[in-house]
């Protein structure tokens, strides 16, 4: 993975690291006429990453590994997940890069035969962003000079855009659960009042990881206060109530220590200015030849630290 770790890429592989949650994603997000030829129980994650250094501040890739239906050898399926806040119409150069990256990475691991690469360009944020293939880059570009770009495509899963009846449509009720927050995860009011009938409805279906990951990124984002939290927890089903509970206090105990640890900072800073002024005010009265003993009386200091000046 590239260097850039945020919460949305935490999520993502929290969930991916679930094979049956792999699974059904990938064939959610595959078209059907690439899914029908890829045989999913034999999906495994690869470790590493096909990300070039040049690319590790835009994207970072989680890999897979499938066997193809037809036994001609396997295909790896990478999810590259966008970190640019805004759309870029220069994408497909950089998916173009990282294809070329993966290629360049099976050769020096010596495989006999390449892998064909799938890439899943992964976006939900905020603003609208147009699929483009690289063709588009040299508007009018006479047909006989076309022959000279690279031609591959990629597959735009656009989560912001989908609709939810879609991705309810998925048989996974955890995956429904999840995409919705990722779809959502920038609209407060919608994941505050959504929390019990479209959020949680899957999670008992998840292991307890994939609840606590869930339920970590869904409070990251919603910035529940305890009072709405006790409002949601009614007519919870007792083990998601507890889970929910536990996992809340979890983070408002982080919290806690992170805002203690950040008041003994100041207090740490403000005594190291304070003392630092004492020594400049000690230094002062020294050379207009107050007597020691009377300086460091006077600013709370021992004789040693005035004499040291």
């Amino acid at each position: 993975m590239g260097k850039i770790i945020n919460a949305h890429d935490s999520f993502l592989r929290s969930l991916l690291a679930d094979k049956q949650v792999a699974i059904d994603y990938f064939r959610s997000a595959l078209p059907a006429h690439i899914a029908d030829k890829l045989d999913f129980s034999t999906l495994e994650p690869l470790s590493g990453t096909y990300v070039s250094k040049e690319l590790q501040t835009t994207i970072s890739d989680v890999v897979y590994t499938c066997q193809r239906r037809d036994g001609r050898g396997s295909v790896h399926i990478c999810l590259l997940v966008e970190h640019k806040s805004a759309p870029d119409k220069y994408t497909p150069v950089q998916i173009g890069g990282y294809l070329f990256s993966g290629y360049g990475q099976q050769i020096r691991q010596k495989h006999e035969q390449l892998s064909p690469i799938i890439p899943i360009l992964f976006y939900h944020g905020k603003q609208r962003w147009e699929y483009w293939t690289l063709d588009r880059l040299f508007d009018g570009l006479e047909a006989e000079l076309l022959g000279f770009l690279p031609n591959f495509d990629y597959i735009y899963a656009n989560l912001r855009d989908t609709p939810d009846g879609v991705i309810k449509a998925i048989e996974n009720r955890f995956l429904v659960s999840a995409l919705l927050l990722l779809k959502h995860a920038f609209e407060e009011l919608w994941l505050s009042q959504n929390f019990k009938d479209e959020l949680v409805a899957g999670l008992g279906d998840a292991s307890g990881v994939l609840q606590q990951a869930f339920l970590m990124y869904y409070f990251g984002r919603a910035k529940i206060t305890p009072g709405q939290l006790g409002e949601m927890l009614n007519d919870l089903p007792l083990p998601i109530r507890d889970t929910v509970m536990s996992t809340y206090d979890m983070i408002y105990d982080k919290g806690r220590k992170e805002e203690r640890a950040r008041a003994q900072r100041l207090i740490e800073q403000e005594r190291a200015k304070a003392y630092a002024e004492k020594l400049r005010s000690a230094l002062e009265f020294k050379k207009m030849g107050i007597p020691i003993a009377d300086i460091a009386k006077g600013l709370q200091l021992s004789v040693e630290e005035v004499e040291k000046l």
